[in-house]
């Protein structure tokens, strides 16, 4: 068997692929020519390997099958709900080296020739991950990810590629039961599988799995993940501010509905590995410089990959050193409880250098030498299992928390409000050692978000597609004293962190606002659910703003210890309000609930065991409404209700009434006097009608100057009233093939004068006529046509030998 150390010691690897030898070449080509078929094997294993499921619901009928397409992967699926077709991927492979995490990764893939539509962008090509496509990647990893065994290490690619999309139905709940299906029939030490389903509410009753239309009046809209025990092992959704005992219902309704999922794919007996692809173990081998020399190989596929320790008697005995030699160290850490998040993990990592060389030096004692060393690596993160262990039982057996608070009590919080006078809106939450700063900016109505075509008919609603409010969130890497880059597009986090802020403030904005609203809420400092702190900071500055949000929200992260039996049952657990960011590590759930005094408006539950009973889901959603409540006592403290007076610098939005006859000089030639107010002031106008403008000014000032340039416009040429039938003198200008252009006073546009109405005769040409340029003469007039807004004027109603004026009305 082919060591690890030996490939790492190994001075230079050699990939050697054998190619098939000449009489290997002859055989195949013998046997084709005899019509022996080489897909007659893969067929039977076709139909032996395919297996198919259903699930009716009252909105469609949900399919899967296994391994239809894409059967080189380690595992394929295919989902359909009805006229929506999804693609999931599973390729598993070994790695040469252990990882402290699972190196699991999940794209979603919705291309625009699923929708039937062409890219838009400049290449028509389908380019970078939207922010639909992340948040349902980040649902799919928090469903799947704590299914896998604690120690299986293999790096695992999940592919979830939409086929077609009928406009329907949300393609993310089939997307999770496929890669369920998926995992579930691939060689993945995988504990599946599992079911989801969403969950909305169409007046008073609970739906499964709604459509997009029926999810545009719902107040609920909900996304879980059942497990093969009953578990809910991923939640996710919002609230219009929905009563906490309906949405505690609407999880029951919901868990029932998933479980049946489960059961179906549980009743298939799929094969774990792959029949399609043949294992030929001597085409790939992997070669050092001595082994060529030697004329030896090693196989790639008599690498296993590497685990923490195989041998649980060598765990059991590095755990007796650590309680010998750390154990008292580490208590008096977590019991000393003015340590802050640096000093504590300076303390643990001072420990852990003490001990590990301590137990290295003793392994290498020449006195011991019948002992073998234990490598870093190894007592490293064993370490960190012990110091994990540590601290649950200090909750699970003291109820004691490493900052020394109680099991249901929050952190030290501080709010301020108006901190910058010159933003439309600011505030500052600060809870334990995570500070958000929430800036609002306003701006016109053209600025709010609008999607593309494409993003509309893919993208199902967890907000509107064309949104008048805006939430985003960032994370500098000095909010954890880290260095990285600073600027570009936010990643996976951050648009993960921002959409459920979003999710949990948009439903208290009113439907009516006139501006464009975006809260830009930037961790100052990070030690645990911050997140939640930016829906408390944007609460905060919406007020300051003077927005009249419905109620204030405030958002709290749950936790929990558990404690198993030999039956792997829970027998023990310890719910923890407002979680720091170390008992999050070393936890089981960061379960974060967001929303008003009495109710709920976003959750998101991630799980790091096979996921929770109801019956434990409905004790932390009891019991973060108390945390709530508290947290938002503190914040009415600062400010309970919207600013009443306007800051000066607070944009202004107006609708400004012009005429249709003054219409065209308010706008000029090619929108040229728009152009000057905009330059010239700021401000923009827009038409919004025939007889109205909207007029957005940064502030008063920047109104009032724009509001003089709009008159000066208007009245600079400004027109003298007519009277119908008058008559009056008219100025010729131009001399035209159709008339004369005339101009009545000065402040008026030149207005033609047909050559039907010069005189009693037949004119076929103006300048047939014996008029000229400058010259003077008088007309009638007769009001202005209805549908172009011209003026009628004649020349012939003067004479006596004309025809009647009525003629011209005709």
């Amino acid at each position: 068997m082919f060591k690890l150390n030996s490939l790492i010691s190994a001075p230079r690897i050699l990939w050697r692929i054998r190619l098939p030898l000449k009489s290997e070449l002859l055989k195949s080509t013998y046997t084709s020519s005899l019509g022996t078929s080489s897909f007659t094997k893969t067929d039977k294993i076709n139909s032996r390997n395919i297996s198919a499921l259903k699930v009716k619901y009252n909105s469609g009928i949900l399919e899967l099958d296994h391994r239809t397409l894409a059967r080189l992967a380690d595992s394929s699926a295919t989902g359909k709900f009805n006229d929506t077709n999804i693609l999931v991927t599973v390729v598993n492979k070994p790695r040469l080296s252990s990882a402290s995490f699972l190196p699991l990764t999940v794209d979603y893939l919705h291309k625009a020739s699923a929708a039937g539509k062409i890219p838009t962008n400049f290449l028509r090509r389908d380019l970078g991950a939207s922010n639909y496509e992340i948040l349902v990647s980040r649902m799919i990893d928090r469903s799947i990810r704590p299914l896998f065994s604690s120690n299986y290490n293999n790096e695992i690619q999940v592919v979830c590629n939409l086929l077609s999309y009928d406009g329907k139905d949300n393609p993310d709940v089939l997307c999770i039961n496929t890669a369920s299906f998926a995992l579930f029939g691939s060689s993945c030490e995988w504990n599946g599988p599992i079911g989801c389903v969403r969950i909305g509410m169409i007046g008073d009753n609970l739906v499964v799995n709604p459509s997009r239309k029926q999810l545009e009046n719902s107040p609920l809209n909900i996304v879980l993940s059942v497990g093969p025990n009953r578990n809910i092992v991923m939640i996710e959704g919002w609230a219009d501010n929905l009563e906490q005992s309906k949405f505690i219902e609407a999880l029951e309704f919901g868990c029932e509905h998933a479980y049946q999922v489960v059961e179906q794919i549980r009743s298939k007996k799929l094969e774990k590995e792959n029949q399609f692809v043949k294992k030929d173990s001597s085409l790939l081998s992997i070669t050092s410089e001595d082994e060529v020399l030697n004329g030896s190989q090693v196989n790639l596929t008599e690498i296993s990959t590497p685990v923490l320790s195989s041998d649980p008697k060598e765990n059991q005995e590095i755990e007796n050193l650590f309680q010998a030699l750390a154990y008292s160290h580490l208590y008096d850490i977590f019991t000393d409880y003015e340590h802050d998040k640096l000093s504590r993990d300076n303390a643990i990592t001072q420990v852990k250098n003490s001990v590990i060389n301590a137990i290295q030096k003793s392994k290498t004692d020449p006195e011991q030498s019948n002992t073998n060393a234990y490598a870093y690596s190894t007592l490293n993160e064993l370490f960190y299992k012990f110091v994990r262990k540590v601290v649950r039982n200090l909750a699970l057996e003291e109820s004691k928390r490493v900052d020394g608070r109680k099991l249901n009590e929050l952190r030290p919080i501080s709010c301020k409000s108006n901190l910058y006078p010159s933003l439309h809106g600011s505030g500052l939450f600060q809870r334990g050692q995570t500070q958000v700063l929430c800036s609002v900016t306003f701006d016109s109505p053209d600025s709010m978000y609008r999607s593309d075509a494409i993003a509309n008919m893919m993208s199902p609603s967890l907000t509107n597609f064309n949104k008048n409010f805006m939430l985003h969130y960032e994370f500098p890497s000095f909010a954890t004293n880290e260095i990285s880059r600073i600027g570009g597009r936010a990643d996976r986090r951050e648009v993960g962190h921002g959409a459920l802020a979003e999710k949990a403030i948009y439903p208290l904005i009113p439907s009516q606002f006139p501006l464009t609203i975006r809260c830009l809420c930037e961790v100052l400092e990070s030690n645990g659910s911050s997140s939640m702190a930016s829906v408390c900071a944007s609460s905060l500055a919406l007020l300051d703003a003077g927005v009249p949000i419905k109620e204030q929200v405030a958002g709290v992260a749950m936790g929990i210890f558990t404690q198993f039996d030999d039956n792997k049952e829970i027998k023990d657990y310890k719910i923890l309000s407002d979680i720091s960011g170390f008992e999050d590590y070393m936890g089981d759930m960061d379960f974060k609930i967001a929303g008003t005094n009495d109710g709920i408006t976003a959750v998101q539950a991630d799980f790091k065991i096979n996921g929770l009973p109801f019956r434990i889901i409905k004790e932390v959603i009891e019991e973060s409404k108390n945390a709530r409540q508290e947290i938002l006592r503190l914040m009415k403290k600062e400010i309970s209700k919207p600013r009443q007076s306007k800051k000066s610098n607070q944009p202004i939005l107006k609708n400004y009434p012009v005429s249709v006859v003054q219409r065209s000089k308010l706008i000029g030639v090619g929108g040229m006097n728009l152009k000057k107010i905009y330059a010239k002031t700021g401000v923009t106008v827009n038409p919004v009608d025939e007889t109205n403008f909207s007029i957005f000014a940064p502030n008063q000032d920047s109104l009032n100057e724009a509001e003089e340039m709009i008159k000066a416009f208007i009245e600079q040429q400004r027109e003298p009233e007519l009277e119908f039938g008058g008559i009056y003198k008219a100025k010729i200008v131009e001399i035209v093939p159709s008339g004369l252009m005339v101009q009545l006073y000065p402040t008026m546009k030149p207005t033609l004068l047909p050559n039907s109405q010069l005189d009693g005769r037949k004119i076929a040409h103006g300048s047939a006529s014996d008029y000229k340029i400058g010259q003077e003469i008088q007309i009638k007039y007769f009001g202005r046509d209805p549908v172009d807004g011209k003026m009628r004027i004649s020349r012939k109603a003067l004479f006596k030998t004309s025809l009647p004026a009525q003629d011209l009305l005709r």
